[in-house]
Formats: structure tokens, C-alpha cells, sequence
């Protein structure tokens, strides 16, 4: 015994229908990666172009900027959650910039119990870098 017509006609679409989502979300994914991949490459394009002009010093940003005061004004490792709190940083911005200022040498994090502490780990690099961005600012 044969199924009826209409069934078969609906599984065939419905595999269709399958099939069209699969192929969409691979050009999705196709594009996503090289976006990715290209945002790489020309983010490592200015690295270089950057480097070029001498300026060793790494571009911060105000909230970087902010953090590297703070700490150099307590003088002493200070929890991460008490930077956020007393500056007003969001808890996903601060990781972010505690993990590249930290990625950069500038600072130390130290986890100690449930807390991360945080300090300046080259000063003298730290108050150059400042310094400089007063003068920029001037």
C-alpha cells in the first residue's frame, strides 16, 4: 500500500525547507568567519602601521586610562569589584580592560580566595604613559 500523494508532497517540502535553513546558516557561518578574519588581519594591519610612526607607547582608552589612575592613587592592590564599584565600570568592561592592561605589562592580578587583586606592575611605564596623555590632552 502506497501513502497518500499529499503526504509525500509534504515530507518533500519540508525536507526542502530543511535543507534551505542548513545551506543558510553555512553561508552565515561562511561570512561570519571571514569577517572575523578579515577584522583580524586589518587590526593587525594597524598594528604595524602604528608601529611605524615610533610612537612605542599603546593607545588607551578613557576608561584604561581611568583604571591606571586609580590604582596609581590607592598605591596598594585593590579588588577588581571595588575598581568597578568606585569608577562606575561595567563588570564585563572592567575584566576586559583589566585582561589588556594586564596583556600589555602595565598591571598585575593576583587571585587570592575569591578576589582578585589588582596593581600597578611597572610604575615608572605607568606614569610615562600618563604623563604623556596630559600632555596630548594640553
Amino acid at each position: 500500500m502506497q501513502p497518500p500523494l499529499g503526504n509525500v508532497v509534504i515530507v518533500i517540502v519540508m525536507m526542502e525547507a530543511f535543507l534551505i535553513m542548513v545551506l543558510g546558516y553555512m553561508m552565515y557561518d561562511v561570512k561570519a568567519r571571514l569577517t572575523k578574519g578579515m577584522m583580524k588581519i586589518i587590526n593587525e594591519g594597524i598594528k604595524i602601521d602604528s608601529s611605524s610612526t615610533n610612537d612605542s607607547r599603546p593607545r588607551l582608552n578613557t576608561d584604561e586610562v581611568k583604571v591606571l589612575k586609580y590604582l596609581m592613587s590607592r598605591g596598594k592592590p585593590v579588588i577588581q569589584s571595588v575598581i568597578g564599584k568606585e569608577l562606575n565600570i561595567p563588570k564585563s568592561t572592567l575584566f576586559r580592560i583589566i585582561k589588556r592592561l594586564s596583556e600589555l605589562g602595565l598591571i598585575n592580578v593576583e587571585k587570592k580566595g575569591k578576589y582578585n587583586y589588582v596593581y600597578i606592575q611597572r610604575t615608572q611605564d605607568v606614569l610615562s604613559i600618563l604623563k604623556s596623555i596630559n600632555e596630548d590632552s594640553s
